[in-house]
């Protein structure tokens, strides 16, 4: 078997796509060998060491807009047949791509050429058009990252439900050392006298709330020595979120922080006293969006407090610790309960089965259980 992973992503910056992407491929690779491939739209600045790939250098012929966004796609989807009659791609051949846009490419190639390669597609969310049936119903495999999201696939597709698999996992573990959260703070800037509520992570989702509002609406009912980090966010959305804890009255109780590499991000989750998962309950969090932060919090061995939604209850449901979605003051109640002494006992026990379970569902477990599946 041979997979070759397509993604027309341009790997100029760290995003959560992009990182998932290059995890993937590292540990496709550590298992595969010369039976892998990463074909990229761009790789300029992203660390590919070790791992067989081709890249397009695609550069956007125009900025903004719809025309920038397919300016990024035309050659590759054209170079596509270009490639697979060059290196007579065949049966034994896999492939592999979370590319909503390449995949009904790869598919009407196959169909127009008769090409003999299967395709495992990656699903991260459903898009609600003609894509969701055309991809899900011509691929071979499909992956997804949840119970849920794979039921809402096999129901909305009507595809055979064993040729769908929801594989969990994505952390390495390595970088959670245990270490002084006092030293942790002391070496970022945090104040060490201060409880910290924490998101890390990125503050909008394809330009969707992602809760933090909620978060700063809570320390209206929390202790003054209560405080919000937010550590992620883009340049404009510090500004928007700083200005609304300073219209709330709570400027001085909020840290905001940009985009870290991961280094940093290790650093930030494991200084904190409590890792929040805000989410709404909006059909994208509470149907799909299964929030890859969950493992990295799982790792930092820090208590997690997440909004009740289904999706996320999949991997947390025996080891974080619950408020009501879009209520301020039950994510006030159940945090100002993880600090309480006489809830110590059960707050160290959720945080070392969280770890435990965490160690099982590494980036190398992930790939090793999508490369069993297709085999």
């Amino acid at each position: 078997m041979r997979i070759i992973h397509l993604t027309a992503k341009r790997f100029l910056y760290t995003t959560a796509d992009n990182f998932y992407i290059r995890n993937l491929a590292v540990n496709f690779a550590r298992e595969l060998g010369d039976d892998y491939l990463l074909v990229v739209g761009d790789m300029e600045g992203g660390d590919f060491q070790g791992i067989k790939t081709v890249n397009l250098k695609l550069r956007p012929w125009v900025s903004g807009g719809m025309l920038y966004f397919w300016s990024q796609y035309v050659y590759y989807i054209f170079w596509l047949p270009y490639f697979f009659l060059k290196n007579k791609i065949g049966k034994e051949t896999i492939i592999f791509s979370n590319d909503s846009t390449l995949l009904p490419a790869v598919v009407f190639w196959k169909k127009l050429f008769g090409f003999k390669y299967k395709i495992c597609s990656d699903w991260h969310m459903l898009y609600n058009n003609w894509r969701d049936k055309y991809i899900a119903q011509n691929s071979d495999y499909l992956i997804t990252t949840s119970e849920k999201l794979r039921k809402f696939i096999v129901s909305k597709t009507k595809i055979n439900q064993n040729k769908i698999k929801a594989v969990y996992g994505g952390v390495d573990v390595g970088p959670y050392q245990a270490r002084s959260i006092s030293a942790i703070r002391n070496e970022l800037g945090l104040p060490e006298d201060k409880k910290l509520i924490a998101y890390v992570g990125l503050f909008k989702t394809m330009g969707m709330e992602k809760g933090l509002r909620t978060m700063i609406d809570a320390l209206e009912h929390l202790p003054s020595d209560h405080m919000m980090a937010f550590i992620g966010g883009l340049d404009g959305e510090i500004g928007d979120y700083s200005e609304y804890a300073k219209s709330k009255g709570f400027a001085e109780r909020c840290i905001f922080g940009p985009r870290q590499e991961f280094e940093k991000v290790v650093l930030y989750e494991q200084a904190m006293d409590v890792l929040a998962i805000p989410y709404p309950d909006k059909p994208h969090f509470r149907d799909y969006g299964f929030p890859m932060k969950v493992y990295e919090y799982m790792a930092a061995k820090c208590p997690i407090l997440y909004s009740r939604l289904e999706l996320t209850e999949e991997i947390l449901s025996d080891c974080g610790f619950t408020f009501q979605a879009d209520n301020p003051k039950d994510f006030a109640k159940n945090a100002y309960a993880i600090f309480d002494k006489n809830n110590r006992e059960e707050v160290e026990k959720k945080v070392e089965l969280a770890y435990n379970k965490v160690a099982k569902l590494t980036w190398n477990d992930k790939a090793k259980e999508i490369i069993e599946f297709l085999r």
